[in-house]
């Protein structure tokens, strides 16, 4: 039991911590528990980021966002958060089963959602720094385009904007995957704003447009390597049924210098 909820099976796990799906049975409501893996119990800094995701979705409140109902700790001193349950799959999970890309229309409508639920982060500062397919999933929704709702999963990265220009966070401290962030996340600039999550945008969109991220190597610091001095691929040489408007539009989210995209 995690308070009320009754954990009923085990959705995921990573190396911090495992999503279980639980129930509360007085309400019948059925509910996802993400909880921390008991060896970061004693660690302020990842509990403080474990407890961010929580408090930076509901401080922004938006219907691609997950919704989190309560977060706190267990007797023995275990931290948890309870969210909204999902049915669906990843974008990731998409792109496996469609050959690795999608058709253009379901991309545009996908970042479409995605950009919604950016700006809504970014009119609270607050930058998500984590975007890729694997934190979106694809929710059945008959009122949203093609019968779907994009949700925004794993804001447990993020930092809030105004901390950072305070000087309230670490400034040289690298976080994200290395296939999504921006070149100045790859610096470990502590000065990371909203365009480094426009960068990912550009990253996942071009990713559904032509079945690759804009730069593949097998080691994570030669791809950092990549993004902050590799020209991308124009969109158009990897597929060329893309519009030349959409492409253009890619490659400007994907521009080095954040002040251009």
């Amino acid at each position: 039991m995690v308070g009320a909820y009754r954990l009923t099976r085990l959705l995921g796990e990573g190396g911090m911590g495992a999503v279980y799906e639980a129930l509360n049975d007085a309400l019948e409501r059925r509910v996802a528990i993400k909880i921390l893996h008991p060896d970061f119990a004693r660690q302020p800094d990842v509990v403080n980021r474990f407890f961010n995701e929580a408090r930076a979705v509901n401080r922004i409140a938006h219907p691609s966002l997950v919704q989190v109902h309560e977060f706190g700790y267990l007797p023995d001193g275990t931290a948890f958060i309870v969210m909204e349950f999902l049915g669906g799959e990843t974008v990731a999970a998409r792109l496996a089963k469609s050959g690795g890309k999608l058709a253009q229309k379901t991309a545009l409508q996908i970042a479409w959602q995605v950009a919604a639920a950016l700006t809504a982060a970014h009119e609270k500062d607050i930058i998500h720094r984590d975007l890729k397919p694997a934190n979106l999933m694809l929710v059945p929704d008959p009122l949203g385009p093609e019968g779907e709702r994009v949700k925004v999963l794993d804001f447990g990265i993020a930092k809030l904007a105004a901390d950072t220009k305070h000087g309230q966070t670490a400034t040289k401290m690298i976080m994200g995957t290395p296939a999504y962030m921006s070149p100045e996340q790859c610096r470990g600039a502590g000065t990371v704003d909203s365009k480094t999550d426009v960068y990912a945008l550009g990253c996942i969109l071009y990713q559904l447009l032509t079945g690759r991220t804009p730069f593949v190597s097998e080691g994570a610091g030669e791809l950092m390597a990549l993004q902050m001095f590799q020209a991308v691929l124009p969109v158009r040489s990897l597929n060329a049924a893309v519009h030349p408007e959409i492409a253009t539009y890619v490659e400007r989210l994907l521009h080095k210098d954040r002040t251009q995209r």
